[in-house]
């Protein structure tokens, strides 16, 4: 799939159900994430830094899914949610969460990099549906999520791949494949992007925008 052919759209309140009906996809249907298998992260809804409970409150929910389902779409529709989603011939078939770094409720393992002085736009996460990976979508949204904090005039766009070296701490027994839900770190150094900060469970990479 050629990478022009994808659309990306600034996430608003009136693409609410378009944001809805790919994650309700995902979680159905896609090989990993769907929330019959993978009842931990199938049902996030990608509202993981916007939630204040603890991961393991979080995890033990009756209903999970819908109660993220339920917050993630208000959140959208007060228009507190933000992010990028691409398309292809009108369907969503990757999303990418970035906002301004402040303005993220709960930062939890990422805390080690906040510094309230610094003005920072964190892409934070990326989700593609199964039959797209590997064909320049995310890419395409990370470009994109460059230019989205550039025209908020935050002079410093910043991502956190996943350490390579840190491949043994894997709780949840993460296919190798799915991994790369930050964004790979050969991703971001192809775009332009520099290790800023070695951690031990990722990398903090940066860019001048």
């Amino acid at each position: 799939m050629p990478s022009d052919r994808i659309v990306v759209r600034e996430l608003k309140p009136g693409l609410a159900t378009d944001y809805l009906d790919f994650f309700d996809d995902i979680y159905d249907n896609d090989p990993w994430l769907n929330s019959k298998d993978n009842p931990w992260w199938g049902g996030c809804y990608c509202s993981f830094w916007d939630d204040l409970r603890e991961e393991d409150e979080i995890n033990s929910s009756k209903d999970k899914r819908s109660a993220n389902r339920t917050a993630r779409l208000k959140m959208i529709e007060e228009a507190k949610a933000s992010g990028l989603m691409a398309y292809q011939e009108g369907k969503v078939i990757g999303w990418c969460n970035v906002a301004p770094r402040s303005s993220y409720i709960n930062l939890r393992n990422l805390k080690a990099v906040e510094d309230s002085s610094e003005r920072v736009g964190s892409i934070m996460c990326f989700v593609v549906s199964a039959g797209h990976r590997g064909s320049g979508v995310a890419p395409r949204l990370l470009q994109s999520a460059c230019d989205l904090i550039k025209s908020w005039r935050i002079p410093i766009a910043e991502g956190y791949p996943r350490n390579p070296e840190a491949a043994t701490n894997n709780p949840y027994n993460i296919p190798k494949l799915n991994l790369g839900f930050r964004g790979s770190l050969n991703m971001f150094l192809r775009s332009g992007f520099h290790v800023h900060r070695n951690l031990e469970r990722f990398i903090v990479v940066r860019k001048a925008v």
